[in-house]
């Protein structure tokens, strides 16, 4: 029997021991619109490549009316991979994956997808979540703050035209952040947030897909010298 997640989809964090290169670490995890109403989740995007992932690192998949009301999604398995199917009233859709622990030495090629005390040798680790928003109506919805630990809320409910820029606040546990890099993709034009955690964002016509990535250095964690945080909103401007 497909499993059926009502409101809100949650696993365990087991994590694989494989050989990735550092580069991996710079993947994202977004909703890609399938023809028949439903997503699929993509993990990778960097330089426009797409990756496998362990399913297990997801760790949670939820949608919300224009209100921003907790409405009903699916999470099935189906041979591309995973599949969201949302209720009809879903105006917004986030994703959380914890990639887990990547660890090597300076200079490596590639990092063990482990802590740094469970790998012998390792000076240096990464702690790596994702997170991801895609807006599909806008409204009060858009303003709404999930409770994502590092989060991209847009400060306008309307939708945005096309050669506009978009108002955007980054938030760390719930606190504004400053010193987040922004940018349309990866090669987009960088901004950077202020004090208050806010930036803007050039809007363009067609998908949006607005990056934000921040490092946290770490001290007195045996499994880690560092977080990195990198978040993904999507969003259309027709």
């Amino acid at each position: 029997m497909t499993p059926s997640f009502p409101r809100r989809l949650r696993w365990p964090a087991a994590l694989a021991a494989l050989c990735l290169s550092g580069a991996a670490l710079a993947h994202n995890v977004w909703l890609e619109p399938d023809s028949d109403g439903s997503y699929l989740l993509q993990f990778g995007g960097h330089a426009g490549q797409l990756e496998a992932f362990d399913h297990a690192k997801l760790q949670s998949v939820t949608a919300y009316d224009r209100r921003g009301r907790s409405v009903p999604a699916q999470v099935r398995t189906v041979a591309q991979g995973l599949k969201v199917h949302p209720d009809a009233q879903a105006a917004l859709l986030a994703v959380e994956l914890d990639n887990g622990f990547f660890s090597g030495q300076p200079g490596d090629k590639a990092m063990r997808n482990l802590p740094m005390d469970q790998n012998p040798g390792a000076t240096r680790g990464v702690w790596a979540r994702k997170y991801h928003k895609t807006l599909l109506v806008w409204g009060a919805v858009a303003r709404k703050e999930l409770g994502q630990k590092f989060e991209v809320t847009p400060q306008q409910g309307q939708v945005p035209h096309a050669g506009e820029q978009v108002l955007l606040q980054v938030t760390l546990d719930g606190k504004p952040l400053a010193g987040v890099r922004l940018s349309q993709g990866e090669n987009g034009s960088p901004a950077t947030t202020d004090a208050q955690g806010l930036a803007r964002v050039p809007v363009v016509a067609g998908t949006n897909t607005i990056q934000a990535i921040y490092r946290q250095p770490v001290q007195g964690d045996a499994r880690t010298t560092e977080l990195s945080f990198e978040h993904l909103l999507r969003f259309a401007v027709h």
